[in-house]
């Protein structure tokens, strides 16, 4: 890192500096799934983030030019990193030190591992990653869909869908997810007061999270966001699970495309999710309904003392 360069823990002032930063570090400025300030600050207020605590920027000659955040998943002794640096000023060591300030914090926070995310193969991350102890672990397939219908297919006799219910439905949602996703690579099981903050973030309708329901009880769900601006607009289906109780019913097909059918109905430009490359039922169900693979997140993991 070079002498007049800097670290600090973030600052609640640095809002518009940090959202500025965050979406030229991510590539994303100037489209439609730039972060707007407001935004921003909804995503870093969510119970788990504490950013003061958590978030370090990299200052150079009084300007913002990287940063990690690493979010403490205290229930199953992990901690998530992620960031980067301006290309601007990478080859500096400035990746390197908010890297291993990431392990130093994770390991203050009592984690048994720390993972980071990486996008394709053989980029300057990954061998930073690797050059620090980190081991590829897992691979998620990202995937895009662009116009057509979806033929999600039928519920079973005694299934129907509805939409997510505000100040209803944040109980049973979270009892759902952790169903569906207990035993799943890297979850972390969620508190209702997760749950409620993530169904009031601006990216998210309640109409847009859509639920299968089996008389009172809820069986399935499929979250979709969603985000727009000059640039155009873009879907994300983020979470689709189905309780073990009801699976091999079709459920998730059926929920999945009536997702796919409400964000079409939006008029979004394409449609984005992310799916574990292992998981071979959810890819090909992915794939049936017209989705296409576009690129892959490697996860990389380091175990800590």
């Amino acid at each position: 890192m070079t002498p007049d360069t800097d670290l600090q823990k973030f600052r609640w002032g640095e809002l518009g500096r940090f959202t500025h930063l965050f979406n030229q570090v991510n590539g994303i400025s100037d489209s439609e799934k730039a972060f707007d300030v407001e935004f921003m600050g909804e995503f870093l207020s969510q119970p788990s983030c504490r950013p003061e605590e958590n978030c370090y920027l990299a200052i150079s000659q009084g300007d913002l030019v990287g940063f990690v955040l690493i979010a403490p998943e205290r229930p199953i002794s992990r901690a998530v990193g992620s960031g980067g640096v301006l290309d601007s000023h990478r080859g500096q060591g400035i990746g390197r030190k908010l890297l291993r300030t990431a392990i130093e914090h994770a390991e203050s926070l009592e984690a048994t591992v720390l993972h980071i995310a990486a996008l394709s193969e053989g980029t300057h991350a990954q061998l930073l990653l690797e050059s620090e102890g980190f081991l590829p672990i897992k691979s998620y397939w990202q995937l895009s869909r662009r116009g057509g219908e979806a033929s999600g297919g039928e519920l079973p006799e005694g299934f129907s869908l509805r939409s997510f219910e505000l100040d209803r439905d944040e109980e049973g949602l979270t009892r759902l997810q952790n169903a569906a996703f207990g035993r799943s690579w890297g979850f972390c099981p969620n508190t209702v007061e997760e749950i409620w903050a993530r169904v009031r973030l601006k990216r998210c309708d309640p109409e847009g999270i859509i639920l299968v329901t089996n008389g009172n009880l809820l069986a399935g769900y499929n979250w979709t966001l969603r985000a727009s601006s000059e640039a155009g607009s873009v879907g994300w289906i983020a979470m689709t699970g189905v309780h073990p109780d009801y699976r091999s019913r079709g459920l998730g097909r059926a929920v999945v495309g009536a997702g796919i059918e409400y964000l079409r109905a939006k008029k979004v430009d394409a449609i984005e999710l992310e799916v574990d490359a292992d998981n071979r039922l959810a890819t090909e169900l992915y794939l049936k309904l017209g989705f296409s693979r576009v690129g892959q997140t490697v996860w990389y993991e380091k175990s800590l003392a």
